[in-house]
């Protein structure tokens, strides 16, 4: 098992002291939630260092202009979920067997179509969601009133945030959030 090197850590760029949290790695990049609907695709080569916080080696606007992704869009597959063989190949039967039934990485909405964020860790009872602002929330599956390409919760923002937990609280069982980035606890 591997630890992810960047997973919810800040990000932040020669100019500017807070970009927002790592919520993902690949093999190649980073994918970054900023304050409001803001999130970057960033790849790993413009890693300057890596300490408590990640630096960017451009300045914020640079970072904006070539790295900017609509937030509800899908995340990439993260580098510990993927189904990509190393030729190019897709084993895809095998990744159906173990992800299709899973809320894993699916966009959370509101009942009036709001985007939440994505499910980042799923329980017998509960999702994890990061959403915009750096928030976290928690929600019971009770809550849920349909799933398809999103899953949506029957509930509005003043109820959403009943369920709004510290980012870096650990997850529903007491795992470190850190454990998010382990493998076998995305199944």
């Amino acid at each position: 098992m591997t630890s992810g090197k960047y997973f919810n850590r800040a990000v932040i760029a020669l100019d500017a002291p807070h970009i927002g949290y790592v919520v993902r790695e690949t093999d190649d990049k980073i994918v970054v939630f900023g304050e409001g609907k803001e999130r970057y695709d960033i790849p790993l080569s413009t890693i300057q260092t890596v300490s408590k916080n990640v630096l960017i080696g451009l300045n914020f606007d640079e970072i904006a202009k070539k790295y900017s992704v609509k937030r509800d869009e899908p995340l990439p597959t993260s580098k510990f979920v993927d189904p990509w063989g190393s030729e190019g190949t897709t084993d895809l039967r095998t990744y159906m067997e173990k992800y299709a039934k899973t809320l894993f990485n699916k966009g959370v909405r509101l009942e009036n179509e709001d985007h939440v964020g994505h499910v980042m860790k799923e329980t017998d009872d509960k999702i994890v969601i990061f959403g915009d602002r750096d928030y976290r929330f928690d929600v019971p599956k009770s809550k849920i009133i349909a799933v398809g390409r999103n899953i949506i919760l029957g509930m509005n923002w003043d109820e959403l945030f009943t369920y709004k937990v510290d980012k870096n609280s650990p997850l529903p069982g007491g795992h470190p959030v850190e454990k998010l980035t382990e493998e076998e606890d995305h199944f």
